[in-house]
């Protein structure tokens, strides 16, 4: 017996020593994708880009994956940096944050068919910071930034060095505003905490003292906002009404004492979770003994001033990431976990349950990495998805796509409107929709001398209780009998194809 699988690996392509096995078009960074249930867990919004390539407008991309792995959406923008790619779900509104150069950064928003809607950037002399944007429950939007002060730090010492008294101090700013772009609330870091509370591990200049290294935003149930300072290990809860700190998680002056974990380092994304909890993407930097990265979640106790680890989650085996990343979890208890700046043979994001089981994981290519990473449950119209259809004449396969389009762009590289067969695989086409391009299901081609009848885009159902006259693997080559737990493509009498796990 068998039964259909959605683990479909059929066109995994070496690049030196590396495998991608998802279709993409031209100019979107390749990856493998790896699923370990067929589960639909929801869509994938990530936005990589190359570290090298950060100072330079070549096209960067904002991707939606389905629950399978393949490129369901893209949009490339021609930026240094595109970062912070993720969907509001009550609003039904998708953002990404532009970075053109220090003075113009964009936080855009998309309607949900991905046409432009609104674009902010900050006000009142405060230059725009790349970390974090965000909607309310009032519906304001929530604007990271950032504002420098000349502050006296000559009775410090940063390394073994005394400070200047003349330091240039990088305070991180969050800016509220209407849909109107009036500003609503202003709440700068230089106006309440003391550069002395960074720690020195991360570095000081007298000429820009990023002490604080604001990173996250998130509006708390009460509406107050939690910020996460990076350089100074610690989140801290704002009251949105005077500006007051009402407490400090981690850091030198933490509000709470750890009672069965020993805090985290160079954090990244702090969010409030349903059950009252806090979860953290805990980078680790200063990690002992051993520095490694990780998603944990904390029990505060507001009344005797503890917080006790309820849950982590590391990769097998744990790793570094110093920089970037998230960890978000979702209504169902599972986990994105986004690890930042690393690379492979390290995952790009895992997605994981409470358990530590994991349910995919995503590799890009050496050098290309994701700010952050999400998992959403959306939909995007299927009919307005464009269409594959397979023809072949005198040993000639070709594939065509729906007319109707001003732009196609397939995995092979091509702008036609079809394309030539000559080996197996999995082809995808893209076109038009919004300010992007729309992915068609995937399309296996697995013999190209008899293509058309026997195969098409994926299906998980079987035409009905055919008999099967062959195996083969996902190159296309005959087996006699699949190895159990293996993927292979069934063939059967009426001359379908089918993408299968042999289980037996």
């Amino acid at each position: 017996m068998y039964k259909i699988c959605f683990l479909l690996l059929v066109c995994t392509v070496p690049v030196s020593g590396q495998m991608f096995n998802r279709p993409v078009p031209a100019d979107v960074p390749v990856y493998e994708f790896v699923q370990y249930d067929s589960l639909d867990h929801g869509n994938y919004l990530t936005a990589p880009f190359n570290i090298s390539a950060v100072s330079s407008n070549t096209p960067k991309p904002a991707m939606i994956l389905d629950h399978n792995g393949y490129l369901l959406w893209y949009k490339l923008v021609d930026a240094p940096s595109l970062l912070d790619f993720k969907y509001f779900t009550t609003q039904n509104l998708f953002a990404f944050i532009e970075f053109q150069d220090p003075n113009d950064i964009r936080f855009t928003l998309l309607t949900a068919d991905l046409q432009p809607y609104d674009i902010f950037t900050t006000v009142n002399g405060v230059m725009p910071d790349v970390h974090d944007f965000g909607i309310s429950m009032d519906q304001t939007y929530l604007v990271s930034g950032i504002k420098d002060s000349i502050m006296d730090l000559s009775g410090y010492l940063f390394n073994g060095m005394q400070g200047s008294p003349q330091t240039n101090a990088i305070g991180f700013v969050v800016q509220e505003f209407s849909a109107a772009h009036e500003l609503l609330f202003q709440w700068n870091s230089n106006d309440y905490i003391h550069p002395s509370l960074a720690y020195e591990q991360y570095g000081y200049s007298e000429n820009a003292f990023d002490y604080a290294h604001g990173n996250a935003i998130f509006e708390d149930t009460d509406k107050g906002l939690l910020l996460s300072f990076r350089n100074m290990n610690a989140v801290y809860k704002i009251n949105r009404n005077t500006g007051a700190i009402e407490w400090i998680l981690g850091g030198k002056q933490s509000s709470f004492t750890f009672s069965n974990d020993a805090g985290f380092s160079g954090q990244h994304d702090v969010q409030r979770l349903p059950n009252g909890n806090i979860s953290i993407f805990d980078n680790g930097n200063l990690g002992f003994p051993v520095p490694r990265s990780r998603a944990v979640e904390y029990e505060l106790d507001t009344v005797n001033w503890v917080a006790t680890k309820v849950w982590e989650y590391l990769y097998n085996p744990a790793f570094l990431s110093p920089a970037m990343g998230n960890h978000q979890t979702t209504a169902e208890r599972q986990h994105l976990v986004n690890y930042g700046l690393n690379y492979r043979p390290n995952p790009s994001f895992v997605l994981t349950n409470d358990d530590g089981t994991l349910s995919s994981a995503l590799f890009f290519q050496d050098s290309f990495m994701s700010y952050r990473s999400f998992l959403y449950d959306f939909t995007i119209d299927p009919e307005q998805r464009p269409t594959i259809q397979c023809q072949q004449q005198n040993g000639m396969v070709t594939l065509s796509a729906a007319a109707g389009f001003d732009q196609y762009a397939w995995s092979t590289g091509d702008n036609s409107t079809s394309i030539q067969v000559t080996q197996p695989g999995t082809y995808q086409v893209w076109a038009n929709y919004g300010v992007g391009m729309l992915g068609s299901e995937p399309f296996v081609v697995v013999d190209v001398n008899n293509t058309c009848p026997s195969s098409g885009t994926l299906s998980p159902n079987p035409f009905g209780q055919q008999n099967i006259t062959g195996y083969y693997d996902l190159l296309g080559r005959k087996i006699t009998r699949p190895l159990k737990g293996s993927l292979c493509v069934v063939r059967y009498e009426n001359g379908v194809s089918k993408i299968q796990m042999w289980v037996d």
